[in-house]
């Protein structure tokens, strides 16, 4: 069997939850004996708009599409003959048996339709929100969860959405297409990289306040409503959707998704340890409580409540962020000190075991309705409670304590009590149970194709 995997980006690039999956998924399905490649968006300032790039990624073929424009206006990013066009050369030249589908975002709402049309059976993931949410997919704006979509918001909402770019952004952009045929395509891109991390950051820093002080792009009445039909009639082509909690099945079933084509399909843990891994630390005084961050530190995820709720618990504690660097503006808002609140850096994917082990919490303070984090799986592969968010499909995978997200105050008097009883944590760590392995994961995967096959 050859299998096609669409996400909006992947590794090395990006080190994402919905990346990790996709990866994790290929090369389990390629010890199965499974032909894998997998064809994502990437945003090179100054590479031509749609052109291809070819490279393997762990012995599995990666296409890369040029996408400069990820803030495109909505109707365009829904429907998009150029990177359809550019798909239709991917199927050619892989020829899968089945596409499967991690996520649409920089592609086009037709390429379930064009592989139907090319007798190729396609499987949709339901990762996060954004076929209901345009403006990123987290159904949160301006620090209120959408519990109803309500397309009028969703016009405004994406206005603000596409004053990301940023002017910067997009004046590098109309400079990259004006380059001379000489010089190559990528120079302006090349040049920004090869910067100083300090110039970069303040690059971004201007952009970004700059973005802030121009007015929201204009969106037409009814675009986003519009959007949606064009979605469900395309999504018709999907032969089966898969959704890793049930939180996320009834939302999009609400949203308009036949609840008969949905199926249930919690993730696995591509984390192995279980009974193998050290359990927390015995209590001692002189040794701060640990806490652990793993993810994308953006306000979404309330990197900036954990960061709060620390600051203000007398008992000793110290929390370690690990994940990408936070843009400017949402660094500006973490309580970060050095000494009680620090950054651990990006890790790989081998670090990430021997960095929940040297934890005695894992902390998720979402404040979105979350789908089902991976690193919730990876805490009970090697056995360490979590203190999470009581939101979204975080109840169904979470095994620790579970706080109201976004209450600061309730953060820092679970972490406080904690940090007083450590006996707790280790009385916690006794009964969690092993996720589903990888491997459970693949092999469903593997039933559903051979299923809408």
């Amino acid at each position: 069997m050859r299998v096609l995997q669409i996400v909006h980006d992947f590794l090395p690039g990006s080190h994402a939850g919905v990346e990790v999956y996709t990866h994790s998924l290929g090369l389990g399905l390629k010890r199965a004996g499974v032909e894998v490649a997998v064809a994502h968006p990437i945003q090179g300032v100054g590479l031509p708009q749609y052109s291809l790039r070819h490279l393997v990624v762990d012995g599995m073929p990666v296409v890369q599409m040029v996408q400069n424009y990820p803030y495109r206006p909505l109707t365009e990013s829904t429907s998009d003959p150029q990177a359809e066009r550019r798909f239709l050369e991917i199927l050619e030249r892989f020829r899968p048996d089945r596409v499967h589908i991690q996520h649409l975002w920089g592609w086009s709402a037709g390429l379930p339709r064009l592989a139907r049309q090319a007798g190729i059976p396609v499987v949709m993931h339901l990762h996060d929100h954004w076929l209901a949410c345009p403006s990123g997919g987290q159904r949160y704006r301006q620090r209120i969860i959408c519990e109803e979509i309500d397309p009028a918001l969703c016009d405004t909402c994406y206005s603000r959405f596409q004053a990301k770019a940023g002017p910067l952004e997009r004046i590098a952009l109309q400079a990259a297409r004006k380059m001379p045929r000489q010089a190559a395509p990528d120079t302006l891109h090349r040049g920004f990289l090869a910067l100083p991390r300090s110039a970069r950051m303040w690059l971004k820093r201007v952009n970004r306040r700059a973005s802030l002080m121009l007015p929201p792009r204009h969106v037409e009445p009814g675009v986003s409503r519009q959007r949606r039909t064009v979605l469900l009639a395309e999504l018709e082509s999907v032969d089966l959707f898969l959704a890793p909690s049930m939180d996320m099945a009834e939302r999009m079933a609400d949203w308009g998704i036949d609840s008969h084509r949905i199926r249930h399909l919690p993730n696995g843990s591509a984390v192995t340890g279980e009974a193998t891994s050290p359990l927390p630390r015995l209590a001692d005084p002189s040794v701060p409580l640990r806490l652990v961050f793993l993810g994308t530190p953006m306000e979404h995820k309330g990197l900036h409540v954990l960061t709060d709720a620390v600051s203000r618990v007398e008992e000793d504690v110290e929390l370690v962020i690990h994940g990408a660097e936070p843009e400017p503006s949402y660094l500006s808002k973490l309580h970060v000190d050095g000494e009680r609140v620090r950054f651990g850096g990006l890790l790989q994917r081998e670090q990430v075991a021997s960095a929940i082990d040297a934890a005695d919490l894992i902390c998720i303070p979402s404040i979105w309705p979350e789908n089902a984090p991976l690193v919730l799986l990876e805490a009970r592969a090697r056995r360490r409670p979590v203190l999470a968010s009581r939101i979204g499909g975080v109840p169904e995978t979470a095994d620790g304590i579970l706080v109201p997200p976004g209450d600061v105050n309730a953060w820092a008097t679970a972490i406080s009590r904690l940090a007083r009883d450590r006996e707790s944590i280790r009385q916690l760590a006794t009964r969690i149970t092993p996720p589903p392995s990888m491997q459970d994961n693949v092999d469903q995967v593997l039933d559903v194709y051979h299923s809408v096959g």
